[in-house]
């Protein structure tokens, strides 16, 4: 498994810094993982076989669209988390994912607080859900000098939540097992 979590590990840390800095993560990142993860998964002996992988890889795809969809991430961001789930399988992805998101909302929000939008951003959720209880709908865009219209980069987040997820598996192995107990 050591090989398979260096190149997840480094394509994770590339992808980082591309999206900090152009705020893309370039496609042949996410293939790198993708045909390492499936690759290594079918061929391996300590793989989770093909079906667990592409299991993971579909479901990564799945997890993320939504945040594509109503355009709160990018598509790399969600090329990125299906790659991770060929990488780590269908029951690593769920946790990477879960993770990712309260990595990400946790983010968002301490950027809204140190720009000094947050209360911008409450003034506008409370008169969202007034509106819900008046049945007079009015949801009030954020302008483009808020904080809440900025764009973050998210594989920062995706990926100190795979390191989150895979750092018990990683002590558990072998050699790696010394690091672990600092």
């Amino acid at each position: 498994m050591f090989i398979i979590y260096s190149i997840l590990t480094v394509c994770l840390l590339i992808a980082s810094i591309y999206d900090a800095t152009t705020k893309k993560i370039p496609n042949w990142i996410s293939l790198i993982i993708i045909v390492s993860g499936l690759s290594w998964n079918h061929f391996s002996a300590e793989g989770l076989g093909l079906r667990d992988s592409s299991a993971g890889l579909v479901a990564g795809l799945l997890l993320m669209l939504p945040g594509y969809v109503f355009a709160s991430m990018g598509a790399g961001d969600v090329k990125l988390m299906a790659a991770i789930g060929s990488a780590l399988g269908l029951d690593s992805v769920l946790n990477v994912a879960l993770y990712s998101y309260i990595a990400i909302f946790v983010m968002a929000v301490v950027f809204i607080i140190v720009k000094g939008d947050l209360v911008k951003l409450l003034l506008r959720y409370k008169a969202l859900i007034h509106g819900l209880f008046t049945g007079i709908l009015s949801y009030q865009k954020p302008d483009k000098s808020d904080a809440a219209s900025y764009r973050l980069p998210l594989a920062p987040a995706i990926a100190l939540a795979t390191f989150y997820v895979l750092y018990p598996e990683i002590c558990n192995s072998g050699f790696m097992a010394n690091l672990c107990h600092f």
